[in-house]
């Protein structure tokens, strides 16, 4: 975990990864964070780079985000990305120190449900099961669904960095949301080709405080990160 800078005031953004991914994803947009003042943490989920047969999941990956935040001085930004909104919707539950959640296209769960369910019980046709309980993107097709609107560079870095992750993470089910209770901005990736931007608009976005659509793919911290930056620290 990575701590950016530190402000007296201003609250603290906690960057919390999507499926497969991992804390490197922000690199882009922590600087922008930074320069607007905010102090900002990454979390490593432990469901993503799991060994096979290890039981970690959603559980785990929340109880990483909290141990993230009792380190932290002051109010948070919880902000998690993709699949990284269940679990800050697990997380924030019941911590007082969270002020604000921002899901960038991601999922966010009602009332009990796992990501699975949010699907309807079916995995996304580009998921692939591997050995031990893991799971992988289709990798022919990860860098058009995951990185659409990226250069090549950009698109075959982050593949490189893509690691397996524990399936169980998609089962586990969030009993008590916390953008039930917390203010919290949805982020709509108009072009997202791996959660349909209707889905986000239809379903994801009415149960959010704020909505914001970004003219973007999959991963706005790559390739606009100085607009998710504005929009992050949008509470100003």
């Amino acid at each position: 975990m990575d701590e950016c800078a530190r402000g007296m005031s201003n609250p603290t953004v906690v960057l919390v990864h999507g499926a497969w991914h991992g804390g490197w994803c922000w690199e882009r947009l922590i600087p922008h964070l930074v320069r607007r003042g905010l102090a900002c943490r990454t979390v490593e989920l432990p469901s993503v780079g799991a060994k096979p047969g290890e039981a970690v999941g959603l559980e785990a990956d929340a109880a990483a985000v909290k141990a993230t935040l009792a380190e932290v001085a002051g109010n948070v930004i919880l902000c998690g990305h993709s699949y990284g909104g269940m679990v800050i919707s697990l997380a924030g539950t019941g911590e007082p120190k969270v002020e604000r959640l921002v899901y960038v296209c991601a999922y966010v769960p009602e009332s009990g449900q796992s990501l699975t369910d949010i699907r309807g019980g079916r995995r996304a046709p580009w998921v692939r099961k591997i050995d031990g309980g893991l799971t992988v993107p289709d990798f022919e097709s990860a860098a058009s669904l995951f990185y659409g609107d990226c250069d090549p560079t950009t698109q075959q870095w982050a593949m490189r960095q893509l690691r397996p992750q524990a399936g169980a993470a998609f089962e586990q089910p969030v009993p008590a949301p916390a953008w039930k209770t917390l203010t919290s901005t949805y982020v709509v990736c108009g072009h997202d080709m791996a959660i349909a931007p209707e889905q986000q608009r239809q379903l994801f976005a009415p149960r959010a405080t704020q909505v914001i659509e970004l003219d973007s793919a999959h991963s706005p911290f790559l390739s606009m990160p100085h607009r998710l930056a504005e929009v992050i620290d949008s509470r100003r």
